[in-house]
């Protein structure tokens, strides 16, 4: 019985030691705000191991935005990611840790007009 136990043991330790990045989940590509707004849109990455420093999250959008951004905030097996004020829709994602990558949430604000009669605008 004790060698059966060893061998699981051994074989959870070695596929729990390789290292994958994580890609974005098919289910949230191509989410996209309206013609007129931008997007603030929360990664998670989880399942990745306990003790991993700090990932970088990789996204890019139809419109050709895209966002490099280090986790700002890491749990035991979490990091969460934003990028913010993009426009189009959300093409590819991945992190450079293991893990599962999920949009956790994505928000949309009007972009504002400037009205050059009433304010400075900046070109």
């Amino acid at each position: 019985m004790k060698k059966r136990y060893l061998a699981v043991a051994l074989t959870a330790f070695a596929a729990a030691g390789a290292a994958y990045a994580a890609d974005l989940h098919a289910p949230h590509i191509g989410s996209s705000c309206p013609t007129g707004f931008v997007g603030r849109y929360h990664f998670v990455n989880n399942q990745i191991p306990e003790g991993a420093s700090a990932g970088t999250l990789t996204a890019t959008w139809d419109s050709g935005d895209s966002c490099t951004v280090t986790s700002y905030k890491v749990l035991s097996h979490v990091q969460h990611f934003r990028c913010v004020d993009v426009r189009g829709a959300l093409t590819n994602a991945y992190s450079n840790l293991p893990g599962k990558l999920v949009l956790s949430d994505f928000t949309c604000t009007r972009v504002k007009q400037c009205d050059p009669k009433a304010e400075k605008c900046d070109i």
